[in-house]
């Protein structure tokens, strides 16, 4: 494995009947009546679902120390779904994630509970850092950290503005797993503590007790007999608590493409009222295509816009699989020449796990390389080699756009209005954006881009072929295939664009004639790196825009972003990956080298 992979083994467990046993701490994750024991070691003592339901916000929030099997977080979350009206953004942090079949399999034993077959559904993969995934219609949010403790703790300190009502303390013990238990980790759970905030652990530690108690938790030990002896109980007593954070009732988007539908949506689903304005109408510019391919556009470095790269995409998984504009179809990225070879070895490096033959072996995990011989069957192209997307599909973005604006706490108005200062806006309008950038130099511009619909050729192309072109069935391979996309800095005449995008695929579709059925052109925005635009550009100003053709994945991530700033949760991504799309990122750049122009110049 490469220095630079983000990959991160999973825990090394072994089954025990129905228990999940840690090879590495030598204990098991939870006794033999798990879901008995959620309930009267953390959610009973902390009157969890009472204080919920009384809760003077639309959201409760519970956080914890060591994710493990997530039963915690499943006890939890089906709770206060039966129980109560509110969203719960549960926050955990795990060393060692499990695999994805240990999450299935989890799954099977945890028949009746909605919440482990949501995760089971779409597992966060074996990749470091944050991971939010949005369960329930929006009703439960998981905001999963995967590595170091400290490192977490420290995000949350810089990040997480709301205060978290209880704590789950559930690391392995102390004496097996004493990082958990640091000094400096539980200084951090009071410093993001409330008044009245409740800490609940097994561990009948003294020094644990003592410590919480220093702290400014009032502590007292818990009854468990004749399970155990005691386990510990704390509410947050200092008069140094952090204040709740209030959120608009009312966010206004301007801008009903992809990117302001998404930012619309999580809105919505968090309880805020929206506003869309768009005079152009819903999925109009680059969302007006009807295919667009959702994969993973990897890049095979550490570098920070690589890692927001390979979060959205798995963010958008996630969200997607529930929509019906989206269908699962899978896709191949192939490599025809020794360069591209190069390029697939490098992503490899940094997120496989494991190579397969096929990928049909592959339905285990998110990504897999592919050996020359199992393409060729496939393809027909004889690559020297694959990676296979198993979560991608094709996404039709105006059905898309309206499902997701269908919404009661949206309404969409077909004109256009100029954002007001003291109102929270989310500026969504392509490289109209640079127009309300409130004074921060924006370096984004149109790049023109054409897709065609031909008829299917002799060649077998069964599932999306995705790279510098890309080759999609629409439906069965009867039906039109769609080549794409051409990338043109000046617009061409649809003619020369549908023979480049034709000559970029032949590689895919043969040497043979080719009949064109129709085509689609659309301007889409860009920035001068080609990464995204997504961040605060005022004090209640936020900017998505710049996703180029890559906001089929990166416009969800980036309302999720905008969401959790907006109601001050901790952002589904590191530090350096929000520093890769932030805005400002530009201003220091023109310092240097004044400003870079993308596209045609936009006319005054």
């Amino acid at each position: 494995m490469s220095n630079h992979s983000e990959y991160i083994a999973p825990a090394a467990i072994r089954w025990q009947g129905s228990q999940p046993y840690s090879i590495q701490y030598d204990d098991i994750y939870f006794s033999a009546d798990g879901n008995a024991e959620v309930q009267r070691v953390f959610m009973q003592p902390s009157n969890l679902v009472e204080r919920a339901r009384d809760a003077a916000t639309g959201c409760f929030t519970v956080a914890e120390l060591g994710f493990g099997s997530g039963l915690n977080f499943f006890v939890c979350a089906d709770s206060l779904l039966n129980e109560t009206d509110k969203i719960l953004h549960f926050i955990s942090v795990e060393a060692h994630p499990l695999s994805e079949a240990s999450w299935q399999h989890l799954a099977r034993l945890q028949p009746n509970s909605p919440t482990a077959q949501a995760l089971a559904a779409s597992p966060p993969p074996l990749l470091s850092g944050w991971h939010r995934r949005v369960l329930h219609q929006g009703r439960v949010h998981l905001s999963l950290f995967h590595g170091d403790v400290g490192a977490a703790m420290a995000d949350l300190q810089r990040q997480q503005r709301q205060p978290v009502d209880a704590w789950f303390l559930d690391g392995f013990t102390p004496t097996k797993n004493p990082a958990m238990w640091h000094a400096d980790v539980l200084a951090s759970v009071a410093s993001l503590s409330t008044t009245d905030t409740t800490v609940a652990t097994f561990t009948a530690s003294g020094q644990v007790r003592r410590d919480l108690q220093d702290l400014g938790f009032a502590m007292e030990k818990i009854d468990q007999r004749p399970f155990k002896r005691t386990s510990l109980l704390g509410r947050f007593v200092a008069p140094t608590g952090r204040q709740t954070v209030t959120a608009p009732s009312r966010v206004n988007v301007l801008g009903a493409g992809i990117a302001g539908a998404w930012a619309a949506r999580q809105l919505a689903d968090l309880g805020l009222l929206v506003n869309v304005y768009d005079p152009v109408g819903i999925a109009s510019g680059g969302s007006k295509m009807h295919v667009s391919a959702l994969h993973g556009r990897l890049l095979g470095d550490a570098t920070p816009g690589a890692e927001f790269r390979a979060r959205a995409y798995h963010h958008a998984v996630s969200l997607y699989q529930r929509q019906q504009a989206f269908r699962h179809t899978g896709a191949l990225q192939l490599a025809l020449t020794e360069k591209e070879l190069a390029k697939l070895q490098r992503i490899r490096e940094v997120y496989c796990a494991q190579d397969f033959g096929t990928p049909t072996h592959a339905q285990s995990q998110w990504l897999a390389y592919c050996t020359p011989h199992a393409l060729d069957a496939l393809t027909a192209s004889q690559a020297l080699g694959g990676l296979f997307f198993t979560g991608a599909g094709v996404v039709d973005l105006p059905q898309m756009c309206s499902n997701l604006l269908d919404h009661p706490g949206i309404e969409v108005h077909h004109s256009t209005v100029e954002p007001r200062e003291d109102e929270p806006w989310i500026i969504a309008c392509a490289s109209n954006s640079r127009y309300f950038s409130q004074d921060i130099p924006l370096e984004i511009g149109d790049v023109w881009g054409q897709l065609d619909w031909i008829e299917p050729t002799s060649r077998a192309v069964r599932i999306p072929i995705v790279g510098n072109g890309y080759v999609i069935p629409t439906g069965s391979n009867t039906d039109a295939w769609v080549v794409g996309s051409s990338y043109e800095q000046r617009p061409w005449e649809p003619a020369q664009a549908s023979h480049s995008n034709v000559q970029a695929n032949r590689r895919f579709i043969g040497d043979g004639p080719v009949v064109s059925i129709q085509h689609k052109r659309a301007a889409r925005c860009v920035s001068s790196d080609r990464d995204p635009v997504i961040g605060r550009l005022g004090e209640q100003r936020w900017v998505s825009t710049a996703h180029g053709s890559s906001g089929t994945s990166s416009a969800p991530l980036a309302a999720s972003i905008i969401a959790s700033d907006i109601v001050g949760w901790i952002a589904p991504v590191s530090q350096r990956a929000l520093d890769a799309v932030d805005p400002r990122r530009f201003v220091s750049r023109q310092a240097r080298r004044g400003v870079k122009v993308v596209g045609p110049t936009p006319a005054k």
